[in-house]
């Protein structure tokens, strides 16, 4: 006599996780409806849903399976969510995600990461050319390659190096660049010899440490203060596009180094 299994599927058979939209979020859907999203934030999972709060989870599996319980439970309705991710949440400027708050911090972590990345020939820009924040260390961050014009994902903790060493990884850049062999020759083409002073004429990006120094304190001011306007042009000047952005993140690592003195 046959017999039929008859056991209800489990939590990782009735969901499925799509693929990385523009703004890093991920659709799932339950039992083949468009159930929410997940997404990675500084090592965690995040489940997004209609009405629900986000929660963290170790991984996306078990952010995709807290889905399935919401369903189970009645608290979400699956098809009631798009099966396309939200549009991406609008910061007080486009280069520092609106996810990390203008603090000191960030801001210098943001300049030398932005100063770095164009030394290595790399676009702070998504598929569409428009500008991508800042994320963080540990956060996907897309990036355009300035060798081939491709998109990718990449995370700053990977391309600053690791321990003292400045070599970025993965070496090759990315699956379908140029021949390895080529890219260095290139990077120092297109990059060229470094700009130290900021040519820009309607904003001016600092250079120098205490420039920075001047520009940072004024910022926090006003973050304080919640002069958005005041702050929105002076983050303008602290991560805005330059072509002295190299010597405006070395000005920052200046200040970074001069913290860590004063700490010890």
């Amino acid at each position: 006599m046959n017999t039929i299994d008859t056991a209800p599927a489990t939590a990782a058979e009735r969901y499925e996780i799509g693929s990385r939209a523009a703004d890093g979020r991920y659709p799932v859907a339950v039992d083949g409806k468009p159930t929410g999203h997940v997404y990675r934030w500084h090592g965690g999972w995040y489940a997004v849903a209609p009405g629900q709060p986000e929660t963290r989870h170790d991984d996306r599996h078990a952010a995709a399976a807290h889905l399935v319980d919401l369903v189970d439970s009645g608290a979400v309705e699956p098809g009631a969510a798009p099966a396309e991710t939200a549009a991406a949440e609008a910061g007080i400027v486009p280069w520092l995600s609106p996810k990390l708050k203008p603090t000191r911090r960030n801001i210098i972590s943001a300049a030398i990461a932005f100063g770095r990345i164009a030394e290595l020939a790399w676009k702070p820009e998504d598929e569409e050319g428009n500008p991508t924040g800042y994320p963080g260390s540990d956060n996907p961050w897309d990036l355009t390659c300035e060798l081939d014009g491709k998109t990718v994902v990449r995370w700053w903790s990977h391309m600053r190096g690791r321990n003292g060493d400045n070599t970025p990884r993965p070496k090759y850049r990315h699956e379908g660049c140029i021949p390895f062999e080529e890219q260095a020759g290139k990077v120092a083409a297109l990059v060229g010899e470094p700009v130290t002073i900021c040519p820009c004429q309607q904003d001016t990006h600092p250079t120098t440490a205490d420039t920075a120094d001047d520009l940072l304190k004024r910022a926090e001011r006003a973050r304080r203060a919640d002069d958005t306007e005041a702050l929105r042009q002076l983050l303008t000047q602290l991560l805005g596009p330059c072509p002295a952005s190299s010597a405006r993140g070395q000005a920052m690592k200046e200040l970074k180094e001069r913290g860590q003195r004063t700490k010890s």
